[in-house]
């Protein structure tokens, strides 16, 4: 193959490439592979690889020399041209070594800011996790399927983890939910996490909570929406709960605002 044919085939590659004869000169390179080895000179063919891989561009030469003298291809090998970071392949071909060199520059760059993204959201999460279990308000998140992933400080408080071991069927009377009447179970179609399953957002509905580990009715306020993934699907719900009762005479009332804040903020993290 004529190296007229051989340039022709270079322009077209995707990466830096570069055609060099057994004593180490270029044949033909194309113009990827002059930006990064050296964008000042017009023209590398015909230049020896030794005379114009120097200071920053020494540790390629090496690498490129080494495996010429071993016969050993290298693969994947990483280095810095200039500004850019690119990996490298030195291969044997017919007569010739073929050097191609990989611009990772941008991909290391969108690497490095989602994994800043995924490092600032977990943060956010950490700071929503103590948020959530620093409120006066009871929060229960379940998955998509109903089951409970999350139940915050203030209500363990008064369900413990009674909510998490029950089957939905159980829930209402383990935990000892009512309805406003304070004998009626809350049957399962009638609790809130339920229905926000299915996309009803229930907002200030009076119950009863009556169980062994409070040792007296609390009158609530229940509340719960839907939270949605990236495509629109419902991906789980949100319960919350505060007191009509206050809890001792020092003991803020709770404002319905607050609750609503931290949603929001849950919300938009499941959003983003």
């Amino acid at each position: 193959m004529s190296f007229e044919i051989l340039k022709d085939l270079l322009a077209t590659a995707e990466h830096a490439t570069l055609v060099l004869t057994s004593d180490q000169k270029i044949a033909a390179c194309n113009e990827r592979a002059r930006h990064l080895i050296a964008p000042e000179l017009e023209t590398l063919e015909g230049r020896a690889l030794p005379d114009i891989c120097t200071g920053r561009l020494l540790r390629f030469y090496n690498l490129v020399s080494s495996a010429m003298q071993s016969g050993d291809a290298v693969t994947n090998s990483e280095l810095a041209m200039g500004d850019a970071a690119c990996t490298m392949d030195v291969r044997r071909g017919d007569g010739f070594w073929v050097v191609r060199i990989r611009d990772v520059t941008e991909q290391l760059a969108n690497l490095y800011k989602l994994r800043q993204a995924e490092a600032e959201k977990e943060e956010m999460w950490q700071l929503m996790m103590t948020a959530l279990n620093g409120i006066s308000v009871g929060i229960v998140v379940a998955d998509a399927q109903g089951g409970i992933i999350y139940v915050n400080r203030f209500a363990r408080k008064f369900i413990g983890d009674l909510m998490e071991r029950s089957r939905l069927e159980d829930r209402a009377s383990n935990m000892g939910l009512y309805e406003a009447d304070g004998i009626t179970l809350r049957a399962p179609h009638r609790q809130g996490i339920q229905r926000a399953l299915k996309g009803e957002t229930v907002m200030g509905e009076r119950l009863v909570l009556r169980n062994e580990l409070t040792e007296r009715a609390l009158n609530l306020h229940s509340n719960a929406a839907p939270f949605y993934d990236r495509e629109g699907n419902i991906a789980g719900a949100v319960g919350w709960i505060y007191l009509l009762d206050k809890l001792d005479e020092n003991a803020e009332p709770v404002r319905p605002e607050e609750s609503a804040e931290i949603i929001d903020l849950m919300f938009r993290k499941n959003r983003e």
